[in-house]
């Protein structure tokens, strides 16, 4: 491990301590979530709507007003928090790709070769990426990376805590200028109405990456932007696989109304959504 993602790690730990104790004496605000929820995309709208620094990247702890990103577990003494969910089965196509990426890259953590060859083999064939997801939801189920606990484990411990201001990646594309003004608000903030549309549209895909949300590239950390693609990637054993792992989470969280939803799945393919039709940003 380099010694600047050392120190990045060890900053975080300080910061999450200082967050716990002082955090809402000093006007920190933390965003947590599961990772590829879009929790940093969150954080730079938020601290660009309440007009405090976003230090995504600081090798130093933090103890000003800010906002904080983080993969923490729950803590009765933190205030201010804002958790974004977002649905398993999106995020775990999201990891899966972001762990390809990484794996092309040849300075990336010996870790996540490791991981790699130890599922595929030495010769693997990411492209394969609906065959492959099966044993990725496992792995990623009992071996998380990248917070200490899986999807399901990790946002379940966060439902419905007082005090948490939550949001849905979902929501934020469903209507982002509307959740970004509704998170602020909750959080005993305000900002005005053109302060907030300047936040969404300066962090958006198309300014960020000049692609639409749904236009995919692999090698970007923003690889595709959009709501639903599990049902692009998604095979009958996946379905299986993480309605037994995870399927009493997405009826927990919302995302769906009982466990049938892997039903579907019998007579409809990959590349199409509930209702027959293509999955949409």
């Amino acid at each position: 491990m380099n010694t600047q993602l050392q120190l990045r790690r060890l900053s975080n730990r300080l910061t999450r301590s200082i967050c716990t104790r002082w955090g809402e004496s000093l006007g920190m605000f933390p965003v947590l979530e599961y990772p590829k929820c879009g929790g940093t995309w969150l954080c730079k709208m938020l601290a660009d709507a309440l007009r405090i620094p976003f230090a995504q990247y600081s090798c130093m702890p933090i103890a000003m007003p800010a906002v904080v990103h983080g993969h923490w577990t729950y803590h009765q003494r933190l205030r201010n928090v804002v958790f974004l969910n977002r649905d398993g089965r999106d995020v775990i196509v999201s990891y899966y790709f972001h762990c390809c990426r990484r794996y092309g890259n040849q300075t990336t953590s010996a870790g996540v070769r490791k991981m790699i060859h130890r599922l595929y083999g030495t010769n693997p064939d990411l492209d394969a990426h609906c065959e492959n997801l099966p044993r990725f939801i496992e792995e990623m189920y009992r071996n998380p990376s990248g917070a200490p606990m899986n999807w399901r484990d990790y946002n379940l411990s966060w439902h419905e805590k007082p005090g948490v201001v939550y949001t849905r990646y979902e929501d934020l594309r469903a209507d982002c200028v509307a959740e970004l003004d509704r998170i602020v608000r909750a959080l005993g903030r305000e900002s005005a109405p053109w302060n907030t549309e300047r936040a969404v549209d300066g962090h958006s895909m198309q300014r960020l990456t000049g692609r639409a949300p749904g236009q995919e590239d692999r090698d970007s950390f923003i690889r595709k932007g959009v709501v639903g693609d599990w049902v692009n990637s998604f095979n009958e054993e996946s379905m299986q696989i993480f309605a037994d792992l995870a399927g009493d989470a997405l009826v927990s969280l919302g995302y769906e109304s009982s466990s049938d939803w892997r039903t579907w799945g019998a007579t409809t393919p990959p590349g199409s959504s509930h209702d027959g039709t293509k999955a949409s940003a």
